[in-house]
């Protein structure tokens, strides 16, 4: 939650909505604003997305590279999430160092509870182990912010993961000793493959408002809430796979 304020007659008359399951959007608890997207809205990355919901708007594009693995992993590929926020997002963000400590700390977040090694898999991108595996950058950009921000990240991030086709590569073993490792690329659309998801989490953050529970709140509705917390459940099966608590507030469950 961006730092901004709600004047107290704002503030009393979104609770007094709130007790009566009317939002000042006239939607209900539970009712979600229209979500637009728009696929491959970058040509020159390999997929990407720009998402609108309410006053929202987020840009996710994907580009990957063939490189050496991590000594670490020689055996597995990279994921690397990156957010940035726009100045234009919140005053707030005005401040060059205030705007890269909120886009680091999204990142975490983001990569720890969508592009963990339990929802992506990373040993499938690998070709050869300590020679060849696939590093994946994912940047973000907040382009404004309408409330429920971590909700539409997951799901543009979750829109371009599943849009991505990763080029076939065929690694060609060296015949004789002092030769090379040579790729056969095959960039045919039909013989790509799928980016390797175990899961895929769509982030469902609930708020609690004067006792009632709030879905897809507006910033107006998040100044507003005791406490709030986000539902990570897989999109394949419905299975709950994480949770985090934002905010400093308690949630009466």
């Amino acid at each position: 939650q961006l730092p901004q304020r709600i004047s107290e007659s704002q503030r009393q008359f979104l609770l007094d909505g709130v007790q009566q399951n009317l939002r000042s959007d006239g939607r209900g608890p539970f009712d979600y604003r229209r979500v637009i997207f728009e696929l491959n809205a970058i040509p020159t990355s390999t997929s990407s997305c720009r998402l609108r919901a309410g006053e929202t708007e987020v840009l996710v594009a994907l580009k990957c590279d063939l490189v050496k693995p991590r000594w670490t992993q020689a055996d597995a590929g990279q994921v690397q999430v990156t957010v940035d926020c726009a100045p234009s997002v919140s005053v707030a963000l005005a401040d060059s160092s205030t705007a890269e400590d909120w886009g680091r700390r999204l990142s975490v977040l983001l990569e720890t509870l969508c592009a963990s090694d339990s929802v992506i898999d990373r040993k499938a991108l690998c070709l050869l182990p300590k020679v060849f595996a696939w590093e994946v950058h994912v940047d973000v950009l907040v382009l404004s912010s309408g409330g429920n921000l971590l909700d539409s990240l997951a799901l543009a991030l979750c829109a371009v993961l599943s849009e991505t086709l990763l080029p076939k590569v065929d690694v060609i073993e060296a015949m004789e000793e002092g030769e090379d490792v040579q790729l056969k690329v095959d960039d045919r659309p039909e013989a790509g493959m799928r980016f390797p998801m175990k899961q895929l989490p769509l982030c469902v953050t609930v708020a609690e408002i004067s006792g009632k529970f709030l879905m897809d709140v507006t910033s107006e509705e998040e100044m507003c809430a005791e406490a709030m917390l986000c539902v990570v459940v897989d999109g394949k099966t419905g299975d709950v796979i994480g949770l985090h608590k934002l905010g400093r507030g308690l949630v009466d469950v």
